[in-house]
């Protein structure tokens, strides 16, 4: 996928020996992370529970993975909880496990009759939410942009709406102490 958007950008006839082999390595190191293995460790309908490396191309592969799961749900109530999930689990994947392959995410995901019920565990030290001031989480009600100019100023991709969004999305977010485990709620009923 990665070498097809390296080839997207180059001109046919333009095309270098160096531009080749930088498709073929991107292509190559992007297959090898989307085929990196998931431990499952509990495979039941009502309970789910997987350890995955924090590469990015695994939160495609598991967002596809929880919107299976979810079938006999509403799509717009799959839709909000895949969501919800890829959010946090890409935070847990950039922040929580600084994008390494040897570090690793658990995730749970527990459906009961009335609600779904997501853990996301990353193997970082956590986060203090007031000093996210490149994310809107942190932004006063008065300035409700300031994130964006604390994100260019550090020279961070635009961004920082996730915790809003994912808030909006699910009927509760609670984290652990530490801030490096969290647990979204969606009810069903």
């Amino acid at each position: 996928m990665a070498g097809a958007a390296v080839l997207g950008r180059l001109k046919p006839l333009t095309w270098q020996l160096c531009d080749v082999a930088e498709v073929v390595e991107e292509t190559l190191h992007a297959s090898n992370e989307a085929t990196l293995p998931i431990e499952v460790i509990s495979a039941r309908p009502e309970w789910v529970e997987i350890v995955a490396p924090c590469v990015i191309e695994m939160a495609d592969r598991l967002q596809s993975f929880i919107m299976q799961l979810e079938m006999s749900l509403p799509e717009d109530v799959r839709e909000s909880v895949a969501q919800a999930f890829r959010e946090l689990l890409l935070n847990a994947i950039e922040w929580g496990g600084k994008l390494d392959p040897n570090r690793t995410v658990r995730i749970s995901c527990i459906r009961a009759r009335r609600m779904l019920l997501y853990r996301i565990l990353d193997p970082g030290d956590g986060f203090n939410i007031e000093n996210l001031t490149h994310a809107a989480i942190a932004n006063s009600p008065d300035d409700p942009i300031a994130h964006a100019l604390v994100r260019e100023e550090k020279g961070l991709r635009p961004g920082g709406l996730g915790l809003v969004m994912t808030r909006a999305l699910v009927y509760e977010l609670i984290y652990n102490e530490a801030r490096n485990e969290v647990v979204f709620i969606k009810y069903l009923d």
